[in-house]
């Protein structure tokens, strides 16, 4: 099994984001006392949730959706369960947290919300892979790809990139997994993002090493460790230096 080895940088950018701020943007937004207490308790929520108390954020999301719909707030509930999938999955309940973005996707799609839809899929994917039931994970990816491109966020679409070279990769289609793991580096290149260079990079000596090209897997890895030296220099992170440690010890166990 491929492990992901992502930086915090591309997990903050698929991380909670406030329903809160989704809802004061939709036409016509409900309101009224219900709508007023699901939203203190999405802020409750969020703030749980941002200092990791996982548990007592999903408790407050769980009272929320309910309220949402009460309210005939569709979108705000379709919101409020793709917080509740959050929560589970950063709490490892990956059935669950499955169950929830299944129950989100639909009303996204129809409130035509497509950032919402493009998240849900995205989140769908990621909890499949957990399961090891890659190839319904590569299908959520294959339809969340056009929404990708259609998107302002580019960033985006390396990170697609990528899942769909694991998925590959998990289901023993090694050249299409290469392939696209390949795609990934230059698309990142080409987008000047460093971080998610070394992320490509990182991710095809992972799949060269397991595919048992040491040699290959250990440059790919230097030049993965380079970029994150440089990026040390001028960004002080835990995640970071814990991705120069697990490249040197990496690179230290292909020489041996």
């Amino acid at each position: 099994m491929l492990p992901s080895v992502r930086p915090i940088i591309y997990l903050l950018a698929f991380g909670l984001m406030s329903s809160h701020v989704v809802a004061q943007n939709a036409v016509e937004s409900p309101s009224g006392p219900q709508i007023q207490e699901a939203e203190r308790l999405h802020k409750e929520g969020y703030d749980f949730f941002i200092k990791r108390e996982y548990r007592k954020a999903l408790e407050s999301f769980q009272k929320e959706a309910p309220l949402r719909q009460a309210a005939n707030d569709t979108l705000g509930e379709a919101w409020a369960l793709n917080q509740i999938g959050e929560s589970y999955s950063s709490l490892g309940e990956w059935q669950e947290a499955l169950n929830h973005y299944s129950r989100a996707l639909p009303l996204f799609r129809q409130m035509k919300n497509s950032h919402g839809e493009a998240r849900t899929l995205h989140a769908l994917a990621t909890c499949l892979m957990a399961l090891q039931n890659n190839a319904q994970a590569l299908e959520r990816l294959k339809e969340l790809m056009p929404l990708v491109k259609a998107s302002e966020d580019r960033l985006w679409e390396g990170l697609v990139l990528s899942d769909m070279a694991y998925a590959y990769f998990e289901l023993g289609e090694n050249e299409k997994a290469f392939e696209l793991f390949r795609k990934r580096l230059a698309y990142e290149r080409k987008q000047e993002s460093r971080v998610g260079e070394a992320d490509a990079l990182r991710s095809l000596g992972m799949a060269s090493e397991s595919t048992g090209d040491k040699k290959k897997a250990a440059g790919y890895y230097r030049q993965a460790l380079s970029i994150y030296v440089r990026m040390s220099q001028t960004m002080a992170s835990d995640d970071l230096k814990a991705g120069i440690k697990a490249l040197k010890d990496a690179i230290k166990r292909l020489e041996q």
